[in-house]
């Protein structure tokens, strides 16, 4: 079974989000969407909470204004997991390539991002953005914190950072570096995620991406790549405009 972990900042009893997760996921799922009104929290102290008290072999951890625009999700979730016991965390998009100087996941440029995520804004705008071209699943250092899946075993042996890591950033980087000792990082092409947003790079953000760096300057840059890539040369993310091309409508 997957479990899903969402922090709200406005928790609606069968809101939308709950609808396209329920509506969406193929199985019987399990979810806690939790009361993270007043912010107070940070998403490793949220996470490490709701993964306590889950039941999944498979944990999601998503934001909340994000949204499945792939029908049978879990199952295909299911099957990224069951088809190497080394996968412990499966993403939709992620880096191959993490700089000892710059916290950013998507710093490296193509072709070391990878994956895609389809962007809904309130302006109106509807674009996907696609990190990488390629379909199939492949190897990273670390996942974007919109999406990511982790196989329960491994929260037995570690959990989020929330000493370190208080606010909403770079809980996720930082537990991938964790979990990439000892297992796979993948991204995963299979599931399509529609976020609402395109990320806050304020000074919280900058904050916690210096705590990381320190964090690991050991193990920094890690790669999985024998590439290098040039910071010259930063070949960024295409942003394909897909207004009138596909339903704009939630699955709800």
């Amino acid at each position: 079974m997957v479990t899903v972990i969402i922090s709200a900042r406005n928790p609606v009893p069968e809101s939308t989000l709950e609808r396209n997760i329920r509506k969406t996921a193929g199985a019987p799922i399990e979810l806690f969407i939790i009361n993270n009104a007043a912010g107070t929290n940070g998403l490793a102290s949220v996470y490490n909470f709701g993964a306590a008290r889950s039941r999944g072999d498979v944990l999601v951890f998503m934001h909340d204004d994000a949204f499945f625009m792939t029908e049978n999700w879990a199952p295909i979730l299911e099957g990224v997991f069951a088809q190497d016991p080394r996968i412990g965390v499966a993403g939709v998009a992620g880096t191959q390539y993490l700089h000892s100087d710059n916290p950013s996941w998507t710093a490296a440029g193509q072709p070391f991002i990878q994956g895609r995520i389809v962007h809904d804004l309130q302006n109106g705008d509807f674009f996907a953005t696609l990190f990488s071209q390629e379909r199939e699943m492949a190897d990273v250092v670390a996942c974007s914190g919109v999406f990511f899946a982790v196989r329960r075993t491994l929260l037995t042996q570690f959990g989020f950072d929330a000493a370190a890591f208080g606010g909403f950033s770079f809980h996720d980087l930082d537990f991938c570096m964790q979990a990439r000792k000892t297992w796979r990082v993948v991204v995963t092409s299979d599931i399509l995620i529609k976020h609402r947003s395109t990320g806050t790079y304020d000074k919280e953000w900058q904050r916690y991406g210096q705590v990381f760096l320190q964090k690991w300057a050991g193990l920094l840059p890690a790669s999985c790549t024998n590439m290098i890539p040039n910071p010259e040369r930063v070949v960024p993310a295409v942003n394909a405009n897909l207004k009138g091309k596909i339903e704009q409508r939630t699955i709800a």
